[in-house]
């Protein structure tokens, strides 16, 4: 009896995560910003007022029927605007496009294999790293006016930080629900976090820079850098000095809510046996885990 027991499980291992498949697709959704231009009309205290558009492209790699690993490109814009916040008299607003290129690693809780053991549908975590471009701009005199090379916190002038790069890393993290359209087809639904190691997503971080300083280089700086005096009837050049013009502490966050569909791709001669003696074995009573 032991002995059969032992042949039974033997015979059975093969097909106990086997998920050994690939997808290729594209998905496409909405990005979210939170920072210093938050506006006070949140959901969880993301801006929803200034929602807007992502979309990429994406292939995962099934390890078995628990652990998929997945690439990404993604691209999403994001904005913030103080007209829209308790802090309107700072007058301050942006807008960025974000490129981001990630390599992610997913769970999925229930397990989840419709090629090789039918099991359709799974909510699942996801945590990752990536790599991403971003460049904030504000609107001035009917144009968009890329933020960064301005130095509107004094950034590159003597006495100030350097300028921030335009290029950095975020860790993804968040969940989302999958299932399958037959076996070839998945559809998932997702919402993730990216968390950023700075807080000039939105060209806003530490203190106002003297009105002086920043016209040394760009006039368009100290027009921008401080912008009360569009709605008073004060001077460019009355900048609060050393004053709180963000606040530094807490790090900027994108946030993206992403449904996608993939294709499996088409499976070796030698998966779609697999596949065939995987659902003969589970006729005959071998654990589908």
């Amino acid at each position: 009896m032991r002995g059969n027991i032992i042949l039974f499980l033997l015979a059975c291992l093969p097909f106990i995560g086997n998920a050994q498949y690939n997808e290729f697709g594209v998905a496409a959704g909405t990005s979210h910003y939170q920072g210093d231009l938050s506006s006070v009309i949140t959901f969880d205290n993301i801006d929803i007022g200034l929602t807007r558009g992502a979309v990429g492209v994406l292939g995962r790699m099934n390890l078995n029927r628990f652990l998929s690993l997945r690439g990404g490109l993604t691209y999403g814009q994001v904005a913030g605007d103080d007209r829209l916040t308790n802090n309107a008299q700072r007058n301050l607003r942006f807008k960025s496009d974000i490129f981001e290129a990630s390599f992610i690693a997913e769970f999925n809780i229930f397990g989840y294999d419709p090629v090789y053991s039918g099991k359709k549908f799974s909510p699942y975590l996801f945590m990752g790293g990536a790599g991403y471009y971003f460049n904030p701009k504000t609107d001035y005199n009917g144009r968009d006016v890329a933020l960064q090379p301005l130095g509107t916190e004094g950034q590159g002038r003597p006495g100030y930080d350097a300028k921030y790069s335009l290029f950095s890393i975020a860790v993804p993290v968040g969940g989302g629900l999958k299932f399958a359209l037959g076996d070839t087809w998945t559809v998932g639904i997702e919402f993730g976090a990216r968390k950023i190691f700075h807080d000039y997503l939105d060209d806003v971080s530490g203190t106002y820079a003297a009105y002086e300083d920043l016209i040394t280089t760009s006039e368009i700086a100290g027009t921008v850098a401080y912008r009360s005096w569009e709605l008073t009837d004060e001077s460019p050049a009355s900048v609060p000095v050393g004053g709180n013009r963000g606040n530094e502490k807490f790090v900027d966050w994108y946030y993206f809510s992403m449904m996608s569909l993939t294709y499996h791709l088409p499976t070796s001669k030698r998966q779609r046996g697999k596949r065939r003696r995987g659902k003969e074995g589970n006729q005959m009573g071998c654990p589908s885990w």
